[in-house]
């Protein structure tokens, strides 16, 4: 038994907290035992873990280096994951200052760890461009655990406004703020929206919301099935997102989806049942929309949900293979990790 410790810091019910509902799922409890942990971020408080497989879930900074070099030699037993589930090619230019800095951090952040997991294979590619050993770099999708989005029944036509449907952090990189100024644009018998969720922009979403009629802003909500089964299309018009798990659950909702060409939501709408579209300011995603009207929205759906229907099953080999990768024998372990704080 595999003895995991995941390493956190924000327990909200978020994407990366539902991720972790991975781990309760039998195939993975039969070969792990998987325990939560707060990351600290003072070299002293880096602890000696019984663990076999320590996975951060948290992205490097620099103020952390020192705990991750801590933790790192406090720990030769066990075998280091990072999930980077944060920083993406989009991140980086929209809002670093200093790319040379940032890909240092990077790089020796990743010294400091055996295994680098991206969430897309975008992600993946730019990871390795920043000057991460391609070796170290694994690419394993999120996961949703959303299992009765499947149930969701399939679009009905129907006559009316298209309905458009958007959720999530109400923060400035998901742009719901150029979304609903898109639906200003358009004819009240033509789009409607709605859209979901909480964040810091939750009072200028709703200032603009106000003026646009068919605009429906609603509190957050931790089942997103009964918004699914009455809308017609997902809208992500995001300016940076590494993965993305808001199109998985359109996907498996079996909704067709509208994403922005940006970073890992690509690779959602190219499995089949959505678009792909410059989405960065009103306009674009206007136009994105005005073509949506013309497509075959049901059979979009359906093959979104068609396309979806493996990825779980992926992701749990992706990280049975991790798994046992940390189940090398010890001395393999602290040989390797020897070598690589040589190398860092």
């Amino acid at each position: 038994m595999i003895r995991i410790v995941h390493l956190l810091d924000d327990f909200a019910m978020g994407g990366v907290s539902r991720a972790l509902s991975l781990f309760e799922e039998p195939t993975m409890t039969r070969l792990s035992r998987s325990t939560t942990l707060a990351m600290q971020r003072n070299m002293s408080d880096a602890p000696l873990l019984d663990a076999d497989l320590i996975v951060i879930h948290v992205p490097p900074c620099w103020s952390r280096l020192p705990y991750l070099a801590a933790l790192r030699k406090r720990n030769l037993q066990a075998r280091i994951v990072q999930v980077e589930h944060s920083y993406t090619r989009s991140f980086e230019q929209l809002r670093v200052t200093s790319p040379k800095r940032f890909r240092l951090l990077l790089r020796l952040a990743a010294g400091l760890v055996d295994e680098l997991i991206s969430v897309s294979q975008a992600q993946a590619q730019w990871l390795v461009e920043a000057g991460i050993p391609a070796r170290k770099v694994t690419t394993i999708l999120p996961w949703s655990g959303r299992f009765e989005l499947s149930r969701v029944p399939d679009r009905i036509e129907h006559r009316g406004p298209l309905r458009l449907l958007a959720y999530g952090r109400f923060s400035q990189e998901k742009n719901f703020g150029a979304l609903i100024e898109a639906v200003g644009y358009l004819r009240h018998d033509e789009v409607e929206l709605t859209l979901f969720g909480g964040g810091p922009d939750e009072e200028a979403l709703t200032v603009l919301a106000n003026a646009i009629p068919q605009v429906n802003i609603m509190p957050a909500c931790g089942d997103p099935a009964p918004w699914l089964a009455q809308c017609d299309v997902v809208v992500m018009p995001s300016k940076h997102e590494s993965f993305g798990l808001v199109a998985t659950e359109a996907r498996m909702a079996g909704r067709a989806i509208l994403v922005a060409n940006v970073d890992g939501l690509p690779e959602q709408a190219w499995a089949g049942g959505g678009l792909v579209a410059p989405l960065g300011t009103a306009e674009e995603i206007a136009n994105a929309v005005s073509d949506l009207i013309k497509r075959d929205l049901t059979a979009l759906g359906r093959a979104a949900r068609a396309g979806v229907s493996t990825q779980h099953d992926e992701i749990i080999r992706g990280w049975k293979e991790v798994i046992e990768r940390a189940a090398a024998p010890a001395k393999e372990h602290r040989s390797h990790q020897y070598n690589e704080l040589a190398r860092a």
